[in-house]
């Protein structure tokens, strides 16, 4: 039998997709900053069998190069906007079985201390950590960093394989099973003929290792894409566990899942999927956190946040049955 998976999609900003929904009197994005907020919404999410919290991330702003940025500012339009990868943390400790989800750019950060990052995520949170593998669209982002300009579409997924490359050397390379002993009695806490260097060498990165944290529950976090060009999806093809789409109907849904799995099939070279059917597609949909919602306490039934989740999903649920 089929089974239906739920991500609550949030972002950690004021107005994520459905705009000036902040407005509203019972809203509560407007105090996006406080972590109580998130933590509440996390316990309810748990409380409703949801699989996990994602959270989207940008690190521009959308528009031109050198543009107006009234409008964004004064509508909430993604900024302002705090790190999601920060906030986890906060999760992972105030939950026990919910999925964290996290977006981060290969633009924003180095490979090495991403890997360390999301590796501190995994222990804190028991394994529950997952990375939402993006490249970045905006020239904002591109030029936060350093560059003159946002690098070529295809490219810019060539980098992300190199990116991977090197976490991957990290996570699952460096750190051979039974490296880290904790032996009080000898007054060894690691076997450093166990820990390697990864010595890795290519167009963008040059890192030696070894990795500082010792492997985590997971070693390698959950990995979503999003890609949904042909060069977007090759990429999630190769690398993803769980897909992110965005379509209008189930049929289009069917058709480009269809479409990826046959990708992972001839591709031949996804790193931690063994059969290109266990990939999981997920379905963009959206929601506003109201004041006054019903708390983790309460049952299912009478959450209405839950309930409205699962009347968005049930087209989903029809087209899951022929998946």
């Amino acid at each position: 039998m089929s089974v239906l998976h739920f991500n609550a999609f949030v972002m950690n900003t004021v107005s994520h997709i459905q705009h000036g929904l902040w407005r509203h009197p019972e809203a509560r994005q407007a105090d996006f900053e406080d972590v109580n907020l998130w933590i509440d919404l996390a316990k309810t999410l748990e409380a409703g069998l949801f699989d996990a919290i994602f959270f989207a991330d940008v690190v521009g702003l959308y528009g031109p190069v050198g543009g107006d940025y009234t409008v964004n500012a004064s509508e909430g339009l993604q900024i302002p906007s705090n790190d999601p990868s920060v906030l986890l943390s906060a999760l992972a400790v105030n939950t026990e079985h919910l999925g964290l989800a996290f977006t981060s750019s290969v633009l924003q950060a180095h490979p090495f201390e991403f890997a360390r990052r999301a590796s501190t995520l995994d222990h804190i949170s028991k394994g529950r950590v997952a990375w939402n593998i993006v490249t970045s669209t905006q020239e904002s982002a591109a030029r936060n960093f350093g560059l003159e300009r946002l690098t070529a579409h295809d490219e810019r997924y060539e980098w992300a394989e190199e990116y991977l490359e090197v976490v991957f050397k990290l996570w699952e390379g460096s750190w051979d099973d039974g490296a880290l002993l904790k032996d009080r009695s000898r007054g060894i806490f690691s076997d450093a003929g166990l820990i390697h260097r990864i010595n890795h060498v290519g167009k963008r990165y040059r890192v030696e290792g070894p990795h500082l944290p010792s492997p985590s529950p997971q070693r390698t976090p959950f990995l979503f894409q999003a890609g949904s060009s042909p060069a977007g999806r090759a990429f999630a093809a190769r690398n993803a566990e769980a897909q992110f789409i965005s379509t209008p109907n189930p049929r289009a849904a069917a058709e480009l899942i269809v479409e990826t799995r046959d990708l992972a099939r001839i591709s031949h070279t996804a790193k931690r999927i063994e059969a290109p059917n266990q990939r999981k597609f997920f379905c963009e949909k959206d929601f506003a956190m109201i004041r006054g919602a019903p708390r983790c306490g309460q049952s299912v039934a009478q959450n209405s946040l839950i309930l409205e989740w699962r009347k968005a999903a049930l087209w989903k649920r029809r087209l899951m049955l022929d998946w």
